[in-house]
């Protein structure tokens, strides 16, 4: 049980990793290329995809000379060649990518952000040449582009940030060119007069039989950080980022048309409401900005990904797809998710400062909310709440660089209504003391109070009342073994309002080690390996089992892109004040046997805790997904979702959910798209303990949508959504077939204006 001496004996524990933080054992600069980038002051810079401007036949050659996955380090087996220059507007950078069969390259007139199966190179940008994070451009042989931010702490790529630049790219007869240009103003970087140098570094993806990548580094695979073995571009000076602002105006217009009298009434025709909205930015420094929203739209035109709610213990956790929430999102991340900005649903208001000062990252951001929403999390299950109160939201975090890779932070995250409130603070660190160890840390406080009503209803504490969290990981990373140790307490007080946290009152032990096997020399695979490990969740009070199980995987990467692995695990669950041995099989695979068609899936066999009924049941899961692609201009996903329960070769509950999600992309700006779920849920309620349960739950969701984006900011959407209902029950004799329940139209224009 955690009380207030916890908080000092954490003080030894906080000290000694700020401590060790401040040592690095090893050097992380000792590969390191220098490039010079050159200004371009003559011929205006053309983005067709062709290089016949001068400034091209002068700048330094980035070449690609590493294939790093699946080879360690060893010669690319094509030409890549990067170029880089700039002005005082923009950062220029060239590819040609020379390939010795130019129709086997994929490539498809796509959205943005999706070019995962397609050919295409990006430059990871690292300005503050600090080795914490980077932004990543990349482009397709069409031009279609991908951006994002890397965190070095995290580790992957964030696709979620969407900047405002301008690509080209043409297939010619010798392989394909890209060009792009990147406005300074896009970007963060030092605010300095000085000559600067950057880290970047190029790469290319080249998806044949085997999916490979190139490198403009020699990366060693046994170290953890990325960034530190980046080349160096020297050279950037005098650029300007203007008066560095810009402002987002919005109009939405939406009418839903509901059924208010389901299922009998008609369909009543609903009002067109009108909203103004505007967003602007302003880059107070080169390395600081604030955005503010006045009346902001949030209205989200992507449908959220398709998910089988059946037989699920907590909350389904969306991604954020808003822009405001999007730029700089990665400065607030911490270890346990404390902030999660769709916690936020309808503000009136929001403004946000982020940006990094020398060693210093800050991000600050206040919210007005419409809608008070609450996940209340418990130890086997969480319940909503759902006020309509304005709610005030106050979130603000700060990262101090430690080292050359380390860092350590400050979190704090508050709500606040009347008789209501939940605040969070706490402190993190991260630290990496030798090339492949990484260990992060996190503690933090909750105090909660809530509303008597809620309180009554959701069954929670009538006063004010804290918790605590603590969060540790290990994880050790080289070409061929990765082992990671997780350590989580979570007490039955602690509230994240504002975060993600679904579950509390447990202690959550984790560990797991792998190895991977290499061939010595090329051959028909890429990869082979195996992983083992276990996992233990118990009632931080009473010292209840929750869940403890150990596993076994193996693994092969091989021709056609494939990955295939399985899963054997043993795993004793409680529900219902009872333990449940479960002994069962996972398997799954992804494979592209031609290039413009793929397909993935997972099979799960063996018995599993029927949840609402307490009691163990024999399960049969899957899902299968594929991607078909028709020529360069029409992309479709169709994938289906599948799990059936039952006792003693009875159904207790059989669930199917089918997606068909279809686009027509006329170029790299418009799309026509189609998307269409159907979910059907069949129950036997004598199997139930409740038996008043449907028999039958089924729905439709369309959505159709014509979409023009200029820029990810400058955007232009028409669409139609349409919603069916239906269900069965015997014990109420009722049916309704699928029935409209509402339906709506919306249109909605932004244009990002930079004086």
């Amino acid at each position: 049980m955690w009380n207030i001496t916890n908080h000092y004996r954490l003080t030894p524990i906080i000290l000694a990793l700020f401590f060790l933080s401040t040592f690095n054992v090893f050097s992380q600069e000792n590969q390191n290329l220098t490039f010079s980038i050159q200004k371009n002051e003559g011929q205006k810079i053309k983005l067709d995809g062709i290089l016949d401007e001068k400034i091209w036949s002068t700048a330094d050659e980035v070449k690609l000379l590493y294939e790093t996955d699946p080879g360690n380090n060893n010669p690319a087996e094509v030409n890549t060649i990067c170029r880089l220059a700039f002005d005082e507007e923009y950062l220029y950078f060239s590819f040609e990518a020379f390939d010795p069969n130019p129709q086997s390259i994929r490539a498809i007139i796509n959205d943005r952000d999706k070019l995962d199966d397609n050919d295409f190179v990006s430059l990871f940008l690292n300005p503050f040449n600090d080795s914490r994070r980077a932004f990543f451009f990349s482009v397709n042989p069409l031009g279609v582009q991908q951006d994002g931010v890397y965190d070095e702490q995290e580790g992957d790529g964030d696709l979620s940030w969407d900047g405002i630049w301008r690509s080209a790219g043409v297939i010619n007869t010798h392989g394909y060119i890209v060009e792009a240009a990147i406005p300074f103003k896009s970007l963060r970087f030092p605010d300095s007069d000085q000559i600067q140098t950057w880290r970047f570094f190029g790469m290319r993806s080249y998806p044949r039989s085997l999916k490979k990548s190139f490198h403009s580094m020699f990366i060693d695979q046994d170290n953890n950080c990325l960034l530190c073995q980046a080349n160096l571009m020297a050279g950037i000076r005098g650029v300007n980022p203007g008066t560095n602002l810009e402002f987002t105006p919005t109009l939405t217009l939406n009418r839903v048309d509901e059924r208010e009298e389901f299922p009998e009434g008609g369909l009543q025709k609903g009002d067109i409401k009108t909203n103004l909205g505007l967003d602007a930015r302003w880059g107070i420094t080169t390395d600081l900005t604030l955005n503010v929203a006045l009346n902001p739209d949030f209205s989200q035109v992507e449908a959220d990904a398709a998910q089988l709610d059946v037989n699920n213990q907590f909350a389904v956790r969306f991604p954020e797809k808003r822009p405001f929430f999007l730029e700089g999102a990665d400065f607030f991340n911490t270890p346990l998710q404390a902030f999660f900005s769709r916690t936020i649903v309808n503000p009136s208001y929001g403004a946000k400062l982020s940006g990094k000062i020398q060693k210093n990252a800050i991000g600050l951001l206040v919210a007005r909310d419409r809608v008070n929403n609450m996940l209340l999390p418990g130890f086997q299950s969480n319940s909503f709440a759902l006020v309509e109160e304005d709610v005030t939201n106050i979130i603000a975090r700060y990262r101090r660089d430690v080292g050359k890779n380390s860092a350590v932070g400050l979190m704090y995250t508050g709500r606040e209504a009347d008789n209501y409130y939940n605040r969070v603070g706490g402190v993190d660190a991260f630290i990496r003391p030798w090339k492949p160890l990484t260990i992060r840390f996190q503690y933090l406080h909750t105090e909660t109070q809530y509303d008597s009503s809620i309180a009554d209803e959701h069954n929670q504490p009538q006063s004010n009342f804290g918790g605590n969290s603590l969060n540790f990981q290990s994880s050790f990373e080289t070409r061929n073994w990765e082992s990671v140790f997780i350590f989580e307490s979570r007490s039955s007080g602690f509230r994240g309002d504002a975060g993600f946290v679904p579950q509390v009152d447990y202690r959550r032990l984790r560990f797991y080690v792998e190895r991977v096997f290499w061939p010595k020399k090329k051959t028909w695979y890429a990869n082979i390996g195996w992983n083992a490990g276990g996992f233990s969740r118990t009632n931080l009070n009473g010292g209840t089992l929750d869940q403890r199980g150990f596993w076994t995987s193996a693994f092969i990467n091989g021709p056609l892109q494939l990955n295939y692995w399985i899963n054997p695990d043993i795993v004793w669950r409680q529900a219902g004040g009872k333990t449940f041995r479960l002994i069962r099989l996972w398997t799954g695979f992804d494979i592209q046997p031609i290039g413009n068609w793929g397909i993935n899936g997972f099979f799960n066999l063996g018995p599993a805790v029927d949840f609402e009924n307490s009691r163990k049941a024999d399960n049969i899961q899957f899902r299968l997904e594929s991607d078909i692609r028709v020529g360069r201009h029409i992309d479709m996903t169709v994938n289906h979702r599948f799990l059936k329960l039952h006792l003693n070769r009875t159904p207790i509950v059989t669930a199917n959910l089918s997606q068909i999600q279809a686009a027509y992309n006329f170029n790299a700006q418009t799309f026509f798209r189609v998307i269409l779920q159907y979910r059907h849920t069949l129950r036997n309620p004598e199997l139930y303990d409740d038996q008043t349960v449907n028999q039958v739950d089924e729905s439709i969701f369309a959505q159709i949508l014509l979409s023009y984006k200029l820029n990810p900011q400058s955007v232009i959407f028409l669409g139609y959504v349409d919603n069916h209902n239906g269900w069965k029950n015997d014990s109420y004799f009722e049916e309704i077939h699928l029935t409209q329940l509402n339906q709506t139209l919306f249109f909605k224009v932004g244009y990002a204006w930079r004086p």
